[in-house]
């Protein structure tokens, strides 16, 4: 039961990393379109813009995670057959 917790575990993070790094550039990519320049960083940035990107990049995390966690507990159900560690049939 050990190792099954521990692979989960790696499978989750290989998700989650692949999947956060994909959100991250989607969402700088989509900053920059709409705002014609790079997201706020430093003492120069404004209030608007700053609450602007962390709203954004948050959603963006939030969502990314939801659906790294989704689409990882799909392989491991696929690859395994059994429901990942901690998971319960509805």
């Amino acid at each position: 039961m050990a190792g099954a917790k521990i692979g989960w575990k790696l499978v989750l993070a290989v998700f989650t990393l692949v999947v956060s790094l994909a959100a991250r550039k989607a969402v700088t990519s989509a900053w920059k379109l709409a705002s014609g320049g790079d997201p706020p960083e430093g003492p120069h940035a404004g209030y608007v813009e700053v609450v602007s990107w962390a709203v954004a990049s948050g959603a963006a995390a939030a969502i990314a995670k939801r659906y790294a966690e989704q689409r990882a507990a799909q392989y491991w159900l696929k690859s395994t057959g059994t429901l990942p560690p901690g998971y319960r049939q509805d």
